[in-house]
């Protein structure tokens, strides 16, 4: 569950995003056979920014950090 506090705008929501599943496949995948978090976090955000170079590379940061630490910080 979200609790729907707006980061920065522009980050878009994980439920509006159809490169969520492949953000967060690549993110787990990685974490999952013991690469440091910085690397698996640099994965992401290249994935996500493959599908969306509109946004500015803070942007996608906030969005792939906001989608990694979701289910932590709830």
């Amino acid at each position: 569950m979200s609790c729907n506090i707006p980061v920065q705008k522009g980050v878009k929501k994980a439920s509006d995003c159809k490169c969520y599943g492949a953000v967060m496949r690549a993110y787990g995948d990685l974490i999952d056979a013991g690469e440091p978090e910085s690397t698996a976090l640099e994965a992401a955000k290249i994935i996500y920014g493959y599908h969306h170079p509109e946004d500015s590379a803070l942007t996608q940061t906030l969005t792939v950090e906001c989608w990694t630490n979701e289910k932590s910080l709830h």
